[in-house]
């Protein structure tokens, strides 16, 4: 890694302090395909919503740590 991408570790919804692992933990154990379905087991990204495109991506590929910023 270069140093711009070790610049930024974003690996939660800081506003719920809630790790984009323990809600992929979430999505698996309940069968869950979508954000509006994971709001509906637990409290994430309705705040400052910075977040969403984290869990967006997260739900789309599985990943749970990020280096960069994506909006």
């Amino acid at each position: 890694m270069n140093t711009e991408e070790t610049k930024y570790v974003i690996s939660k919804c800081v506003c719920y302090d809630t790790t984009f692992l323990e809600m992929k933990k979430i999505m698996k154990t309940n069968d869950l395909k979508n954000l509006d379905e994971l709001r509906k087991i637990k409290e994430v990204g309705t705040n400052c919503r910075l977040c969403v495109p984290y869990i967006e991506k997260m739900i789309r590929t599985g990943q749970t740590v990020f280096h960069e910023i994506i909006g």
